[in-house]
């Protein structure tokens, strides 16, 4: 009976899988989620608010916002950047420039869209740096943007 589970799970999770591989939507989530086993049968991790905000895409980053007409363009706010998306802010944003190497300096690797994902894999410590990160920045960009909504900004 194991066994058929066994067999029965894995058939799913291949299927799965392959249409993870093959939708066109949710490009940036499968950038950074390329293999649903290890994210799916991880012993550590949650997932929360901010972490959701970088694994989608979406929230406080000037692309979203200007997609739903809430910003003039999709401009970086802290930089000037033409898109400010979740790459951007996470990885290359000068703001975060010495947090983000902090960072670094912490997991004792560089981080990038192609491996952050695998680097929170490999230990719970890893995930809550990398969370840390996200929550600091995210939870700035929205006051941020709750100050540029009134005014005073």
């Amino acid at each position: 009976m194991e066994r058929v589970k066994t067999e029965i799970r894995d058939e799913v999770t291949h299927k799965w899988q392959y249409e993870w591989d093959c939708e066109p939507n949710g490009r940036w989530t499968r950038r950074l989620i390329k293999d649903l086993t290890s994210w799916t049968s991880r012993k550590h991790g949650t997932v929360d608010f901010h972490t959701t905000q970088m694994l989608s895409g979406h929230g406080c980053f000037g692309q979203y916002l200007w997609r739903f007409k809430k910003l003039e363009d999709p401009r970086c706010a802290d930089c000037g950047e033409p898109t400010d998306d979740a790459e951007h802010v996470m990885f290359r944003c000068g703001r975060w420039e010495k947090d983000r190497r902090a960072l670094e300096v912490e997991l004792e690797e560089s981080i990038d869209p192609d491996n952050v994902v695998a680097i929170m894999l490999k230990r719970n410590t890893n995930w809550d740096a990398v969370k840390g990160f996200i929550r600091k920045v995210q939870s700035k960009r929205e006051e941020d943007e709750r100050l540029r909504q009134n005014g005073n900004l």
